[in-house]
Formats: structure tokens, sequence, C-alpha cells
């Protein structure tokens, strides 16, 4: 019995859902030769790159999906189970080969649960769909999909080969880990098959946890939330260790503990690592409106230029096309460092690298660079909003802070600077939520913005019912 999709598993980055429930291999084989037929429309051949994370439904929806872009009748080279920045990395590097690729195809739910799955897709540069996937998904549902005479070959590539040319690119870009102990925490994601290897050739001395791929995340959630990660921090407090890292079940996102077994902001990694990687005709610094104050602060101390962005890895990708940036953070902990890398898409195996080198030559703990750069009281609230409704209440939001005279950015949902603060009222892309981002100079002045903006969200929402 064949599924039937859901419109509901197209998301804003990708196709996502429960496994076996919303989304199995003859949905991913459609998707795969609705893809086929998207590239159909500006190409006649060529190859297509896919690979995947560990999770334990990730090897059928890769096949199914190859499958189904082949029958398209393009190739399709299955590189395995390798982290997502290692496959964006595959994708681009073709580049500059004979044979690039026409695209690349990822299979991941990201940090969701262990249920889940989904695929995403990648241009030539490694960087992720945006209008594409609203494109796809037309494709999916509303077009006879076509079948090609001449099916495309699928090919098993050598995983440890892909690693390897990999682990020699970023051996040339970080330099000596002599004399560093690190913490790595993989949390049994894909990140387990080359993170500790990564740190191991750099010299730096290692000590792993939830290090065997295990796609049911026995130890802790995939989410590398610092509620998630009391191993790790357990393990810091021994106080032999000079950092931590743990990583996201597709290993794009890391976030880091100190030396003193606190989590640094991902705001305060940005700028220590910006250190290193900013320099004259390079300076410019991009983050997403969520992020923390303190960057309008720090930045320009180290000589960089701030600029605000979009919510979202993909989003992220496309201003940095625009701006020739040094580096790119978001408060979900993605990092991007093109000024480093050569491409733009994000990899927080290279970023941790680059940063644990920064505390190497500095000759400071990461708790002293952290402690360095202010702290102030943040917050993120989350109200239920109905999908039918929500942007509407963001547009009255808009016209509400207008109207009373507001400085406001609009961006990405409704943002406000306040006197001694700020606040962010955003549409979530995935759920039936608009969050509220709050930070203040101090605890009295961020229950005071609190209080005031949520009584405006309440009134915004009463107004479009």
């Amino acid at each position: 019995m064949i599924m039937e999709a859901s419109h509901d598993i197209f998301r804003a980055y990708d196709i996502r859902g429960v496994y076996g429930e919303e989304l199995d291999a003859s949905i991913g084989e459609r998707v795969g030769l609705a893809f086929g037929n998207y590239l159909l429309k500006n190409h006649t051949e060529g190859k297509v790159s896919i690979g995947c994370d560990a999770r334990v439904s990730s090897p059928e929806l890769q096949n199914a999906v190859s499958i189904g872009i082949s029958k398209a009748g393009f190739d399709v080279d299955v590189i395995g189970m390798v982290p997502i920045p290692v496959a964006n990395f595959t994708t681009w590097k073709a580049n500059s080969t004979s044979e690039p690729y026409l695209a690349g195809v990822y299979i991941t739910a990201s940090h969701n649960p262990a249920e889940y799955n989904g695929i995403r897709f990648r241009h030539p540069d490694g960087t992720g769909y945006t209008d594409g996937n609203i494109e796809i998904k037309r494709i999916f549902f509303e077009e006879d999909l076509v079948e090609s005479d001449n099916e495309g070959q699928i090919k098993i590539h050598s995983t440890e080969e892909v690693l390897d040319t990999y682990v020699d690119f970023v051996s040339d870009k970080v330099g000596s880990l002599d004399g560093i102990k690190v913490a790595l925490d993989p949390g049994n994601g894909v990140g387990c098959v080359v993170i500790e290897r990564l740190f191991q050739k750099m010299g730096a001395e290692t000590f792993s946890i939830n290090n065997t791929p295990d796609g049911r995340f026995p130890n802790r959630p995939s989410e590398p939330a610092p509620k998630n990660l009391g191993d790790l921090i357990s393990i810091m407090e021994q106080g032999k260790y000079d950092m931590g890292i743990a990583f996201d079940g597709d290993a794009d996102r890391c976030v880091f503990i100190d030396n003193k077994s606190r989590a640094v902001s991902a705001e305060k990694i940005g700028i220590i690592t910006s250190r290193s990687l900013i320099k004259p005709g390079l300076n410019k610094v991009l983050a997403g409106v969520p992020c923390s104050m303190i960057l309008e602060d720090e930045i320009p101390k180290i000589g960089g230029e701030l600029i605000w962005i979009r919510v979202g890895d993909v989003f992220v990708c496309e201003e940095l096309k625009k701006h020739n940036a040094a580096i790119a953070m978001e408060i979900s902990a993605h990092f991007f460092a093109p000024g480093l890398t050569e491409f733009i898409f994000d990899d927080p195996l290279i970023f941790s690298l680059k940063l644990a080198e920064h505390v190497v030559t500095s000759n400071s703990t990461l708790a002293e660079l952290s402690d360095e750069i202010p702290s102030y009281p943040y917050e993120e609230l989350k109200f239920k909003c109905l999908d039918s409704i929500k942007f509407k209440v963001n547009d009255q939001l808009e016209k509400t802070f207008l109207e009373m005279g507001f400085k406001v950015e609009t961006i990405d949902g409704v943002k406000i600077w306040l006197e001694g603060g700020w606040v962010l009222l955003r549409p979530s892309n995935t759920q039936p939520v608009i969050r509220m981002f709050v930070e203040a100079i101090d605890d009295s002045r961020l229950s005071e913005i609190k209080r005031e903006f949520k009584a405006h969200f309440d009134e915004a929402v009463r107004v479009v019912s």
C-alpha cells in the first residue's frame, strides 16, 4: 500500500515527517522523481550526490530517493553516512572537477527525535534550497511525473574516501591544536564518523562520549541544547579538559562548554572566533535577528561590521552570497566561516577546530575569553498561534509598533529596539506558534518587556481573529 503524502511534510527548508507515518520509501521515491523532474527543466543529463545521517530509516530513504532521481534520467552518486557539512563539501568540491554535480541531496531530520526523517536539497555550491522547495512541492502534487527512457545509474562511492578528502581539506585550514584537551559529544549522531579523528589529527587530546553512530539516539536527544548535555557537563566539571563540544544528529550545529563547565552562547563563540577571521576587506559579520545585542557592541571593537539577517541556514547562505562576509552565526548554533573555508554553507566541524586553535594561540582559557564579553538576561518564549493567522498577527504587530513610533526591523518577524533592551516576535516556519525573544540590561527590565509585549501579542490575535 502506497502512503498518501501530506502537504505538511514540505517545510520551508526541507521535507520532514515521522517515518512510517508521514514519510516512507514510497514517498521518498516520488520525491526523488519530482526532484528529477525539477532538474529536467534546465538539464537533460548530469549527476546528483546523496548522503545521509545515522538514523535507522536513513539508508532506506536514501535508496528510495536515489531510485526516484535515477528514474528521471540522472545519475546518482551515493556517498553514504557522512555529516551534512561533509556531504555539502563533496557536492561543492566537485565544482572544481570535470564532472560537477547538478545538485546534492541529504537524508536527515536534523535535531528532531529519532522517529523523524527528512530530505534536503542542495545547490552545486552545497547550500540549501529556498524557492526551489516550493517548486518541487508543486511538481510533487500537481504534475504528472515523467520517467526517462534512459534511466540514470546509481553508483555507490567509498564513504571512507569521501571522509579522507574532507579531512585533508580541513587540515590545510586550521593550525596545530597541540596541548589542548577537548571533550567531545557527537550524541550518537553521524558526527561520530569523523569528529574525533579531526581533532586528533590536528594534535588535540580528546575524550569522547556517545561516539558510536546510533540513529535511536539512546543516550541523549539529538538536540544539543545545554539541558540535554548533562553527561558532557559532568565530564567538564572534572577539570581535566579545556573545552567540551556537543553536536546534533547530522552535525551541522555545535554547542560549546567552557573549562568552568558552563555553556557558552553562540554569540560569544562567534565573537571570539571572529577575532581570528576578520581582516581588512573581509570584515562583515552576519547574525540572525534573535541574536544578542552584545554583537552590536563587540563586533565593531574588533573591526567588524554587523549585519542582521533572517533566521534559517538556507537564508543565511543567500545573504552570504550578497555580502563578502567573514563569518555568520545563528542563535541555534549554526556557524558559517566563508573567510576560512572558501565555501559558504555552515560547517561546525571546521568552525570548532578554528575556535580551539584560537584558544591555543591566545594563551587564554575559553572561560576567560567568554567572561571578557558581557552577558545580559535573555529569554525565548513560545505562544500558540494558528498557522492560518500567525502571519496576519505578524502584520498587525508591525502596524501597531510603527504607529507607536518604534524603530522596527521586519526582515524576519518584527524586532523592536527599546530603552534597555529589545524584543522580537516572529512566526515559526514549521509550527503553529509565534516566538518572542527578549533581552534586557537586567532582570527587572526583562520582566517589563515580556509583560508589555505579551499584551501586544494578545491584542493582535484578538484583532485578526
